[in-house]
């Protein structure tokens, strides 16, 4: 059975993805002197309603702030997961509720129980046909399904992945890294590919929606490190070097709106489902082994693959990903490094351990 494998985001598209027998990514962008938010309300002007999945975490947070900061009329819905009985995203769901409270939007709260759903294989629907190699996307997936079903929403606005750029460990080919640059395919896609399946527009990476948007996003960069004096090192150094990409993460998103509330961590109560399943078992990766590694069988090669991908050379992780950058992001980047060389820009790497 054949299934749709191209998305693209935005009608004047800032992103194209294939996903077919040849994988591919192509990022458009046309430089700009417009503003981030400038260029999202360029995306979004034709919508002033707007349906908002809020997590609670910083990547849904910022999408409020940024509908907030363009009078949006926001109507918000988030999901409370229980394993067993126990509330297990309290933390999210709790600012959520605290966010809705301050700005007085109306607020709907979806109830998920993820141990029936995961124990009776309803994260398996989600999978094969969206490319989608995740359960906890899949939970996501259902949660956006019920929105549709229950409230009869016809879009979604989610929070995305911010385009942070690493600083790279070989300087030789100037190839663009990203932190977690395979989100285009494994994250991002399997979304677009899920709401159209729906009849519903996906809002999930507002901000690559458009060529400008692109440019704009991805120059925040720049700004960020010449305002915060902090970068995403390689994470790699002979020891292991843990990479604590959330201050980065943090201030790229403040930079653009100053008034999100601070994360050390990110916590989705997936990461307190995975300690409870560890407790029991004593196999510190009990929800890989039992729900994410088979769900992964399910997708092509080339998704599930992560491990292989990730430890590739920089050649045989091109051809596996082709993720193809528009001269004016090549550009920043070059000077994004540029400007680390030159100044005292300090990593935001935390910490090592021995291999």
């Amino acid at each position: 059975m054949s299934h749709k494998s191209e998305t693209s985001l935005g009608k004047n598209p800032g992103v194209e993805i294939s996903l077919g027998q040849v994988p591919y990514v192509k990022l458009h962008a046309v430089k700009t002197e417009k503003t981030y938010i400038e260029c999202v309300a360029d995306n979004l002007s034709h919508r002033q309603d707007i349906n908002l999945a809020l997590s609670g975490g910083i990547d849904s947070q910022f999408s409020l702030q940024c509908c907030l900061e363009l009078n949006k009329n926001i109507t918000i819905y988030t999901y409370r997961s229980f394993w067993e009985g126990s509330l297990i995203n309290v933390e999210d769901v709790y600012l959520a509720e605290q966010l809705a409270k301050k700005y007085n939007l109306t607020q709907h709260v979806i109830d998920v129980d993820l141990s029936d759903f995961y124990n009776t294989l309803k994260h398996y629907k989600y999978s094969t046909k969206y490319f989608n190699a995740s359960p906890q996307i899949s939970v996501h997936f259902y949660f956006i399904e019920r929105l549709v079903n229950e409230f009869g929403i016809d879009h979604i606005m989610l929070g995305g992945d911010a385009p942070l750029f690493r600083y790279p460990d070989v300087k030789t080919n100037n190839k663009i890294r990203l932190a977690g640059e395979t989100f285009y395919q494994d994250h991002m896609a399997p979304y677009y590919l899920f709401c159209e399946s729906l009849g519903i527009e996906c809002m999930r990476d507002i901000g690559l929606h458009s060529p400008e948007s692109v440019y704009a996003n991805f120059k925040n960069n720049l700004d960020v490190i010449k305002n915060k004096n902090i970068y995403i090192g390689s994470g790699f150094t002979g020891h292991m070097q843990k990479s604590n990409y959330y201050d980065y993460k943090s201030e790229f998103y403040k930079n653009i709106m100053p008034n999100m509330i601070p994360q050390i961590v990110g916590n989705t109560g997936f990461e307190n489902l995975k300690k409870i399943l560890a407790m029991e078992t004593g196999v510190y990766n009990q929800f890989d082994v039992q729900y994410r590694f088979p769900q992964s069988d399910l997708v092509p090669e080339f998704i599930k693959n992560r491990k292989n991908f990730l430890s590739a050379p920089v050649q045989v992780a091109d051809r596996m990903r082709n993720i193809q950058y528009s001269p004016h992001i090549k550009d920043l980047y070059l000077e994004y490094i540029d400007y680390i060389d030159k100044n005292d820009v300090q990593c935001v790497n935390k910490y090592t351990f021995e291999l």
